[in-house]
Parts: structure tokens; C-alpha cells; sequence
């Protein structure tokens, strides 16, 4: 059995998580619909909302049938909902489809293609352009990671700050070997940055692979849930506590977490939060 399919017959599967998102997820749908690779399908999964989101999304189903909609009956949250999305899953690659971002139409093709090529990746990913919401543009760009292939540096890389780690977490990544993090988590500041741990511990699974183009936009939006934060230090806190906790369930070696873990600690003890500090 091929344990890395050809890019002629692996099946990928855009997993997108939808919320309050009536007003502008019809241009996300549309580039999902758009995109050249032939063996591609799309799980919407609508938390609870008021809006008009399901029933849009319903109708986008209803004119392409590689798509499904799910419907969840009560809130679930960012986390909840991407964790219902991997569950239901069945694919030999999947990607975050976020429903603010437009991807191009090669966009899945060329990652795929990018995945196949390094049997030792994890995930491939391409550069993003992005709007903010007063219009100013931003290009965002991960290549520190690019031919690293050991884990612990990875690891390493990932926590030294200053990387723009969210970037490959709209990449293209292999189902079966991410499903051994376990989904997203929570912390103790909730769902802020919760994709950072996750993808500290995917970068310990294997390489990254950034495709030098850009074929990602992404489009903040007033509710988007990342606006909404307060990007205090006491989040920044939890957040790499979160990712000691992944480090200490990987599959690294003793003497690995160790090299990886005791700075880490080292830094969370001279940056704890005082007693009574706000989440």
C-alpha cells in the first residue's frame, strides 16, 4: 500500500468552519469552487448563528455537489467546530478553508503537488496577501522553516517568536498524520492563537513546505475572531504553556523534549503572569 498517494490520485478535503460569516463567504465558496484539482471535495460545518449562512451555503451545495453542509444546533466555537470538521473528515489530505480567506484556483493543486514531492512534510503551504479592514495591505511570508528538517530545530523555531507561524495553517496537510495531535485545544485564554500549539506540534511530525507564491488572500473582517483579542502578555502565557503540554504528548524523544522544553520552561518562569492577572 502506498503510504504517501501521487498527486494523481490523493484526495483532499477543504474543511471549513462558518460563523456569522453571511456577508462575505460567498467569494470563499466560489474560489473552493473554482479549483483545478480533479479529486477535491469541501465539508462546511455552520455553528450556530442568526444569520444567513447555512442557508447560502446550503444553496452553494445545491450547484456543487462536491460540497456539504453541516449544520451545528449548538454553538460550538471556533475550536469545537474545526475539531467536528476533522472528525468528519475522510481524505487523504485536508486544508483549513477559513471564510474569510479567497484562495486561488491552483491553489490546491500546487500544494498537493508540494506534498507529494517531500514524503517527510507534514504540510505545504503558499505565501499570503492580506486586507485589513481600513484597507491596508500586508504580505505575509514563512521561510525560516524552509529545509529544516529536524524536528527539534523545528520545534525550536516555531516558539522563538517573530514567526508568522498562522500562516501554513491554511496549508495543505495530511490527514492521517495530524489526527495524532489530537484536534485543537483550549487553554487557559480560551481560543486565543489555539492554532499555534497545534501547529508547534505539527512542525514536530514532520517538514514544512512553502510553495513561493501567492495563492492565499485573506480578508479581515470587523467580526473576525481574531479582532477581537487583546493580545495581552497573560495570553502569550497560555498559549506557549499550550504548547509545552503538545511538546510533552509528542512522539519526540526524551532527551529532544528536553532540548526543546527547558528553555521553554526557563522563559515561562521568568514571564508568569503576577497573582490576579487578567485572562
Amino acid at each position: 500500500m502506498n503510504q504517501h498517494p501521487t498527486t494523481a490520485h490523493a484526495s483532499v478535503c477543504a474543511l471549513l468552519p462558518a460563523w456569522q460569516a453571511a456577508d462575505f463567504i460567498q467569494a470563499t465558496l466560489d474560489s473552493l469552487s473554482a479549483q483545478t484539482y480533479a479529486h477535491f471535495s469541501v465539508i462546511v460545518s455552520v455553528d450556530d448563528c442568526d444569520d444567513d449562512t447555512f442557508e447560502l451555503c446550503c444553496a452553494h451545495a445545491e450547484a456543487d455537489s462536491r460540497f456539504r453542509v453541516v449544520r451545528q444546533e449548538q454553538r460550538l466555537g471556533y475550536v469545537g467546530n474545526c475539531n467536528a470538521l476533522l472528525a468528519l473528515a475522510d481524505a487523504d489530505y485536508a486544508l483549513f478553508a477559513f471564510h474569510d480567506d479567497v484562495i486561488a484556483p491552483t491553489y490546491v493543486e500546487r500544494l498537493v503537488a508540494a506534498l507529494d514531492s517531500d514524503p517527510d512534510a507534514v504540510v505545504s503551504f503558499s505565501d499570503v496577501h492580506l486586507t485589513h479592514t481600513d484597507g491596508r495591505e500586508e504580505h505575509w511570508v514563512l521561510n525560516e522553516l524552509d529545509g529544516i528538517t529536524n524536528p527539534a530545530e523545528r520545534g525550536h523555531l516555531m516558539l522563538a517568536g517573530g514567526l508568522k507561524w498562522w500562516v501554513p495553517n491554511r496549508g495543505v496537510f495530511r490527514l492521517e498524520k495530524v489526527r495524532q495531535i489530537g484536534g485543537l485545544k483550549l487553554h487557559g485564554a480560551g481560543e486565543f492563537s489555539t492554532d499555534m500549539p497545534w501547529l508547534f506540534h505539527m512542525s514536530l511530525l514532520g517538514n514544512f513546505v512553502r510553495v513561493p507564491e501567492t495563492l492565499c488572500f485573506k480578508y479581515y473582517k470587523p467580526g473576525s475572531l481574531s479582532r477581537s483579542w487583546a493580545f495581552t502578555p497573560h495570553q502569550r502565557f497560555e498559549v506557549l504553556c499550550a504548547c509545552l503540554r503538545e511538546l510533552w504528548n509528542s512522539g519526540l524523544s526524551s532527551t529532544a523534549k528536553l532540548d526543546i522544553g527547558a528553555p521553554l520552561v526557563h522563559y515561562l518562569d521568568q514571564n508568569r503572569p503576577q497573582s490576579g492577572s487578567p485572562a
